[in-house]
Formats: C-alpha cells, structure tokens, sequence
C-alpha cells in the first residue's frame, strides 16, 4: 500500500473518532432526561383543556333572572360539549401519564410522533365548538369530532409502536406499551364503528362512546395492576 493510499485509510478511519480536545459525547437526539418533554406534553394539555371554556359566552343585555335561564339554557349544546371534551381529553391525559412512565428513553422519532399527537390534540378545542354550535343541525360536526378522536388514537399507535420498535422501553413494561398499543386501536375502531350513526343520532352519539369502558386490553392492565399492587403489600 503508498502513501496516498495509507493517508485516505487514516483519514476514513479519523473521521468516526474524536479529534484531538474533543470528548465521547452521547447523541444529542436521544437520552434519559424526559423532564422536558412531560411538562411540555402536560402544559399542551392543560391549555386544551382550558381552552375548552372559551366555547361558552357569558349571557348579555339578560333583562331578568328568567332571562338569564333561558340564555343560558340557549347554551346547552356549548355546555354538553364542553363535558365531553373535557372527559375525552382527561382520558387521554391519563393514559398519556401511564404511557410516559413506562419510556426509558426518547429519540427524535418520539418527539416527532408526540408532536403529531399533541397536534391532533389541541384541535379538540375547535372541534368541540364546532360540535356545540352546529351538532343539533348539521351531523357532519359530530363526524369531524370523532375523526379528531379516530386521528388522537392512530398518533397514539404510531408512539407506541415507535417506543417497541426502537427500544425506548423502561425494562419490564414492553407489555404494558404493546397493550397501549392494542387499546389505541381499540379506541380508534370504537370512534370509526360509530360515525354512521352520527347522522342518525346526531348529538347523540356521545353516548355510544360508553363503549370504550368496555376495552379489553385497558382491563387487562388494570388487573395486572391490581395484582402488582396485591404482591407488593
């Protein structure tokens, strides 16, 4: 081998190590400090969720306490859409928490995947005015409303799926992130089975929504909870 040749193998192999004063650093897109990305995740949350009363206007110019009923009965529709929203996003909140505590690890794939599910999450607020105003006339709220709902779940299936496949897992709860991930497709198929009936039921059917107390695999978890908590006492 020449010199020529000698001098591009150094510098191939130069280019993968450290130069001279430079350190070992770990990779800046991946790490165990997740502090910033839950309060980040928590404060999206709370301003959804605080954004979900901004739907309801303060009644004007009322004239009498009976005035003042009627106005706000007028409101009704703003108001059934307000506690609505206001479970649907506390339940992704709680799920979210448990789904956060069991990451080791973040990378810039999970950071991309939890901005595209916070994304789909702040629209709720949108929605649900839309969902308040024109439920009880126009059906075609109530599809976009669950839609928003159908798009939170699959960004949650694309998080889970991510955690497994890149090994972000805390060891030991792979099953509980793959039973997330079971019962984000759960969800999802709730909300699609129910968008025909929108245009038969109108505003509501919320209440079809009931079904989603009914998922296996969230059951699954809560009595290997249950058991966990039963050893550990």
């Amino acid at each position: 081998m020449d010199e020529r040749e000698r001098g591009g193998e150094d510098r191939r192999e130069g280019e993968s190590k450290p130069g001279a004063g430079e350190k070992e650093l770990p990779p800046l897109e991946r790490g165990r400090d997740l502090t910033r990305i839950v309060a980040f995740t928590d404060g999206v949350f709370a301003i959804a969720i605080t954004l979900l009363v901004l739907q309801i206007d303060v009644p004007t110019d009322a004239n009498s306490s009976s005035d003042l009923l009627n106005k706000l009965g007028d409101q009704a529709p703003d108001f059934t859409a307000f506690v609505v929203s206001f479970a649907v996003i506390g339940m992704f909140w709680i799920h979210n928490h448990r789904f956060m505590r069991t990451i080791d690890e973040f990378d810039r794939g999970l950071m991309v995947r939890l901005l595209l599910y916070l994304g789909v999450m702040v629209l709720i607020p949108f929605t649900s005015q839309l969902l308040g105003e024109y439920s009880d006339r126009y059906p075609i709220v109530v599809v976009f409303y669950t839609a928003n709902m159908i798009a939170i779940a699959l960004a949650g299936i694309l998080m889970s799926s991510h955690v497994l496949s890149a090994g972000l897992a805390s060891p030991g709860y792979e099953w509980d992130i793959a039973l997330s991930r079971k019962s984000s497709i759960f969800t999802a198929a709730v909300f699609t089975a129910t968008i025909p009936f929108a245009f038969v039921l109108g505003a509501w059917t919320p209440l079809l929504w009931i079904l989603l107390r009914f998922d296996p695999w969230e059951r699954r978890r809560d009595r290997a909870d249950r058991k966990r908590g039963t050893n550990a006492a």
